[in-house]
């Protein structure tokens, strides 16, 4: 792949893996713009990176799920101990609907992939969800998360496996209509973020190691992860400096947008 595409690419990726936009669906519609593939290699860089970024801005609630674990074969816990032991089997309910699903309807999930009104009508479903997060009360905080909460939130990022309806911004607002707080919902999406990333690079390292290593995959992986940490730490951050102020419609009419461009563009011939 040419180099300023890989450069786009990665920033465009790494910026709407996070944003709740959906970087599935702008990486279908960005790849037809630039008449560009993403290579194996650049996807597997792409999610390594969103992995780093992840790891840097949440050390501490990693450490802290690290903690969970041990604890889950101690007894006589702290307040705090049982907390961070619970809060990581919750993350752990979380993400099992889309790992099965992924494993089981893969191929018929990546198909969706070809068609741009698939995705322009997932951009209007994220839209929509983020819209009515706007008229959902909230009070409660990562902390009050129970079972029932995560199996939902798990289940509503199952449904985000298809291009256009963002992962981020389904788990949120699955999250908001359960009563969390949007800031404290980001916070247990990105969370759950950590393992479904690290699932799905280690899926794709796995074909990448048996295809081989050419120079100009190497390429792919540098680029990849440089850019993929840098706007991954970017729109980590505005996220959640979005959700404290609790404006979360902003990315609701981007996506609004974003799905009329995609109709447009398809029948204009650009995509």
């Amino acid at each position: 792949m040419v180099l300023w595409k890989s450069v786009v690419l990665g920033i465009v990726q790494g910026l709407t893996e996070f944003l709740p936009v959906s970087s599935s669906g702008h990486l279908v519609v960005f790849s037809g713009l630039l008449r560009a593939d993403a290579t194996l290699a650049f996807d597997v860089a792409l999610h390594f990176g969103s992995l780093i970024a992840l790891l840097i801005f949440f050390w501490r609630d990693v450490v802290g799920l690290f903690q969970g674990f041990l604890a889950t074969f101690r007894r006589n816990l702290t307040h705090d101990e049982a907390h961070k032991r619970n809060l990581f089997w919750l993350i752990v309910a979380a993400i099992i609907p889309s790992g099965i699903l992924g494993v089981i309807l893969g191929s018929t999930i990546e198909k969706a992939f070809s068609s741009p009104y698939i995705v322009a009508a997932m951009f209007l479903v994220t839209a929509l969800l983020l819209f009515l997060q706007h008229y959902s009360s909230t009070s409660r905080t990562i902390r009050e998360v129970g079972w029932k909460d995560a199996l939902t939130i798990g289940i509503g990022q199952m449904f985000a496996l298809l291009p256009g309806l963002s992962r981020s911004g389904t788990t949120m607002s699955v999250g908001v209509y359960r009563g969390l707080k949007q800031e404290d919902a980001a916070h247990f999406s990105f969370l759950m973020a950590i393992p479904t990333i690290a699932g799905a690079a280690i899926f794709e390292l796995k074909d990448f190691l048996k295809a081989g290593m050419s120079s100009s995959a190497l390429t792919d992986v540098g680029i990849g992860i440089v850019v993929s940490v840098l706007t991954s730490l970017v729109a980590i951050g505005l996220l959640l400096k979005v959700a404290r102020k609790g404006k979360m419609q902003w990315f609701a009419l981007y996506c609004l947008a974003a799905a009329v461009f995609t109709v447009i563009a398809h029948y204009v011939g650009l995509i």
